[in-house]
């Protein structure tokens, strides 16, 4: 059978273009280099952090990476690519966070691929991370892989980001198909036949410490990152082009991801959210050696402190949306301009966040040689993969946090409304008196907090300074009860 196979693949090639046959032979060997240099000083960069990065001992820099990157047939999402040709030239943007201390660097580098589901580039796996990443001295890499990406940042600021391009025809030679068709179910536009070799050039190059991308720093583990629709790009990078190129040690995957072959020997954790087994209709698999899949229950698609904590500032500062008056909108109102959404204090509080973090430590962890992360328990969903739910109406199993378990709010994962209602969830805070009848004293409910936030942190779920804010933040918790 081997032999076929491979009498086979010999005959696919006789009479291929030299461009294939030199596709064929770079699809399995070094992945290039591409250079790298600071945008032009001309206003400031898009999608910037809000986070005082310097008061915390960090630095952000936005480069321009240049290349050539080849184009892929992706046949089937569980098997790897099939090169088509190479050396289309590009230039996209980098933001790169990283300790201005090279002493304090731990040796980890993230490669996020930023999230363009609103036509803009946004961080969400930085965002429910940034404190971890650094208190513990991670370099961060956000990369602009998108076309429409780039087309919001050249709307945006048309002399910064003039000489962006990251587009190549969309039609595979081979068979006259798009080589990337859009998918309206993820908010993918399509045509973005570049993306997986920009994403490899860019994690090989926060590689090499000697290209300036890091500063000259040199990582030792290097983590490839995503959330929502560019978590399913980089589930298709993981079974398709990982295998080819090898670049990542690991891959961190927020709400959620496709289904990934187990033959990839990347580590990889997967954390999902309510939202997204209900729309894919099928529960996650089962952890193997190198994978392990998270749920959190009660969990919207982004929790309350990410948005409101960092999104919402971001968006409103650069000011990507606005309203019919001409005013920044957030990505709250934004949400809420196109709902109405029922209630319309969306967002859950269960903190998407402090899991993401406890499950970026553990993967990290992992590929330096550490312990497995621990297995959770999952949803429990029925013969259709619908959620079982108790009398209260919430979905049983997952990981059960301090926010959902001891609340000071009723959380919901899923939403009711038009656009982005459904996703972001919603929560209703419980007034003091269902706060008192719900606990009977403020004293006892800082004590079911705290058993849970143990339990959480035994569990590998939370890490311990988390434990110490949830504690804390339920201590300031103002509510008295009668006697």
């Amino acid at each position: 059978m081997k032999r076929l196979a491979a009498t086979l693949a010999g005959l696919m090639l006789i009479g291929t273009s030299g461009a294939a046959l030199a596709a064929a032979s770079a699809a399995t060997g070094p992945v290039l280099l591409p250079s790298v240099q600071s945008s032009p000083a001309i206003g400031s960069p898009m999608s910037a952090t809000v986070m005082p990065l310097r008061d915390l001992g960090y630095r952000e820099d936005e480069m321009i990476v240049r290349g050539t990157a080849g184009r892929y047939r992706i046949v089937h999402p569980m098997q790897d690519a099939q090169p088509i040709d190479t050396g289309h030239p590009y230039a996209t943007r980098v933001l790169v966070r990283r300790p201005a201390d090279a002493a304090r660097f731990n040796g980890t580098v993230i490669v996020e691929w930023l999230n363009v589901s609103l036509d803009q580039d946004i961080d969400f796996v930085f965002g429910a991370t940034r404190e971890l990443l650094v208190r513990e001295g991670y370099a961060w890499v956000g990369v602009s892989v998108q076309r429409n990406g780039v087309a919001a940042l050249q709307r945006w600021n048309p002399q910064r980001y003039a000489a962006l391009a990251v587009s190549a025809p969309n039609t595979d030679p081979a068979t006259g198909r798009d080589i990337d068709p859009p998918d309206p179910q993820i908010m993918a536009v399509g045509g973005d036949v570049l993306a997986w070799d920009i994403f490899s050039q860019v994690g090989q190059l926060a590689r090499t410490a000697s290209n300036g991308l890091l500063g000259g720093l040199q990582a030792r583990r290097l983590i490839a990152a995503a959330e929502s629709q560019s978590t399913l790009k980089v589930s298709t990078y993981y079974n398709s082009i990982q295998p080819l190129h090898g670049v990542y040690d690991g891959f961190l995957l927020y709400d959620r991801s496709g289904p990934l072959r187990t033959d990839v020997p990347a580590k990889t954790i997967a954390v999902g959210t309510e939202i997204f087994t209900a729309l894919m209709g099928y529960a996650p698999q089962p952890d193997t050696d190198h994978q392990r899949w998270w749920e959190i229950n009660g969990a919207s698609h982004f929790s309350l402190d990410e948005i409101a904590g960092y999104v919402d500032p971001m968006l409103q500062r650069d000011g990507t949306f606005r309203d019919t008056q001409g005013q920044a909108l957030s990505l709250t109102a934004l949400t809420r301009s196109k709902g109405p959404c029922s209630p319309d204090t969306i967002y859950s509080r269960v903190p998407n966040g402090d899991v993401l973090k406890a499950a970026l430590k553990s993967l990290d962890g992992w590929i330096a040689g550490g312990p497995a992360p621990t297995r959770t328990p999952r949803f429990v969903v029925d013969e259709q993969q619908r959620y079982v739910r108790d009398a209260s109406g919430q979905v049983l199993g997952g990981i059960r946090t301090a926010a959902q378990d001891a609340p000071i709010a009723t959380n919901a994962g899923i939403g009711s409304g038009p656009w982005f209602c459904g996703p972001s969830g919603y929560h209703v805070d419980l007034s003091p008196a269902q706060l008192c009848q719900r606990y009977g004293s403020h004293a006892n409910y800082v004590s079911r907090v705290q058993a849970i936030v143990r339990a959480n942190v035994l569990d590998g779920v939370l890490l311990p300074e988390e434990a110490r804010k949830t504690l804390d933040d339920a201590r300031t918790q103002t509510f008295a009860c009668p006697s």
